[in-house]
């Protein structure tokens, strides 16, 4: 009887020590990881472009329903158009190790691919990835590096000039000659322009001090229009461009939203928040698991077509009204 009762006992606590093991368990599944994510945003300088991306990472962060201070913590760290300085930052970041880098602009992507091969980095504001030496396709690419190309869309501005500037010879640009991204750019509105029987005329500049006499010896060449495409040092001086194009009576077109408001007359715009949106979709697909190098670099999926009425009509341009509603229905 005795024993019986003993072996009972025994079972009871059994019973006892697996039910709470099965408690413990469950309560593990449903409990919420609540690990803050590390994130660092890397930025090669102060320009409208980098600013729209950091805004749309950041608006990207709250779509995904995370908390900045509970679910992450973002370190912004801007280089102000130095190299040297965006060295360091770059070495600090690899020392603080975070669970993800997003960057901003060609140059920050070229020295990132070269120094940071163990954490995943997310980039936008890039033209050509290609170019800045990170991937031979958009699926074939560095394996801690994907992101998001906003390369300018060239071939419809120059649809759009031939619509409503038929009788078009030349245009003018300033690019610069040191960032591979201008380059890119200039060679596409080149391409484009020229397949069009339309003259490219081009103005290389180094430093954003030179970008004023650029400006003008670019006006002196008299092009039809100035079609400014884009880069971090032209970015950043647009409206000193914009002056000198409106004294010489020469209408600008571009390629960043805000040189809309800011006088140019028809602006094709890769939508840099939207890049920045983008960049954290992509951040997700990581965070959920999916490898950085499985996932493909893509396009910035929101194109803008701005128009300036006063800007046209100071410059003479009549947009046809169905043209307009096309633009901005699109």
């Amino acid at each position: 009887m005795k024993t019986n009762l003993l072996n009972i006992l025994k079972a009871l606590m059994l019973i006892a020590a697996l039910s709470a093991i099965l408690i413990f368990m469950d309560s593990s599944k449903g409990k919420k990881d609540t690990r803050i994510l590390k994130l660092a945003l890397i930025q090669y300088n102060d320009s409208p472009l980098s600013e729209l991306s950091q805004q749309g990472i950041m608006h990207g962060l709250v779509e995904t329903g995370m908390k900045a201070g509970v679910d992450y913590t973002l370190d912004v760290l801007n280089a102000q158009g130095d190299i040297s300085t965006l060295n360091i930052i770059i070495d600090k970041v690899l020392s603080d190790k975070p669970d993800l880098i997003f960057v901003t602009s060609t140059p920050t992507l070229q020295l990132a691919a070269q120094k940071i091969k163990d954490l995943p980095v997310v980039f936008s504001v890039v033209a050509d990835p290609a170019a800045a030496g990170v991937c031979n396709s958009f699926t074939d690419h560095q394996d801690n590096i994907t992101g998001i190309s906003t390369m300018g869309d060239y071939e419809g501005m120059v649809r759009i000039i031939n619509q409503i500037l038929p009788g078009t010879k030349t245009i003018g640009t300033i690019f610069t000659p040191g960032e591979a991204n201008s380059v890119k750019n200039m060679n596409a509105l080149k391409k484009h322009s020229e397949q069009s029987g339309i003259k490219l005329i081009t103005t290389p500049v180094n430093s954003s001090s030179e970008i004023a006499d650029a400006a003008l010896a670019l006006a002196e060449a008299k092009p039809d229009i100035i079609c400014q495409v884009v880069d971090n040092l032209t970015s950043s001086s647009i409206s000193n461009i914009i002056k000198i194009a409106d004294d010489n009576k020469i209408p600008l077109f571009g390629f960043v939203s805000d040189q809309s408001e800011k006088g140019a007359v028809i602006v094709v715009s890769r939508d840099y928040q939207q890049a920045g949106i983008d960049a954290v979709k992509l951040a997700k697909r990581y965070f959920d698991g999916e490898p950085i190098k499985n996932i493909p670099i893509e396009f910035v999926s929101k194109t803008n077509i701005l128009i300036n009425k006063d800007a046209a009509k100071v410059a003479g341009i009549n947009i046809p009204k169905d043209l307009e509603k096309k633009w901005t229905e699109n």
